[in-house]
């Protein structure tokens, strides 16, 4: 049954699974950055966003929707319509975290994480409809 299962929304619990690693790299580093390294919550935010941009990336790539491109075109479009959403969501995730801490008074880590589960759910169904569609694929 589980077989069932996985084969009919594979995509979707790879997507889940890797998000999740994803999220928690980002957390883990802002983490590490803000409070054992002691740079200022916008900034360590900044480093780990870009981290975990260029992990999602490979990991969307290759494993969630396995794209293997036929064009120079079709992955210069995926390409630069990942890293524009991606970039899209990282202004949002530095102004969510900026309201949540700022004007909510959320701790910063606590803020990260509303912020990030947000983010992912929202940049899946980007990915999906978006970035990864099956144009220009073998």
């Amino acid at each position: 049954m589980m077989k069932k299962v996985y084969g009919k929304f594979h995509q979707f619990i790879d997507y889940f699974l890797f998000g999740v690693i994803t999220a928690s790299l980002n957390i883990i580093l802002f983490y590490t950055f803000n409070q054992k390294i002691g740079l200022h919550y916008l900034l360590s935010n900044a480093i780990a966003i870009t981290l975990a941009i260029l992990f999602s990336y490979i990991v969307n790539k290759k494993f969630v929707f396995q794209t293997k491109m036929t064009t120079k075109r079709a992955v210069a479009r995926e390409m630069f319509l990942f890293i524009t959403m991606r970039a899209t969501a990282a202004v949002m995730d530095m102004a969510g975290l900026y309201i949540l801490v700022q004007f909510i008074r959320l701790g910063a880590t606590l803020s990260k994480v509303i912020i990030e589960t947000l983010i992912a759910t929202s940049n899946y169904f980007v990915s999906k409809r978006i970035i990864f569609k099956n144009e220009g694929r073998m």
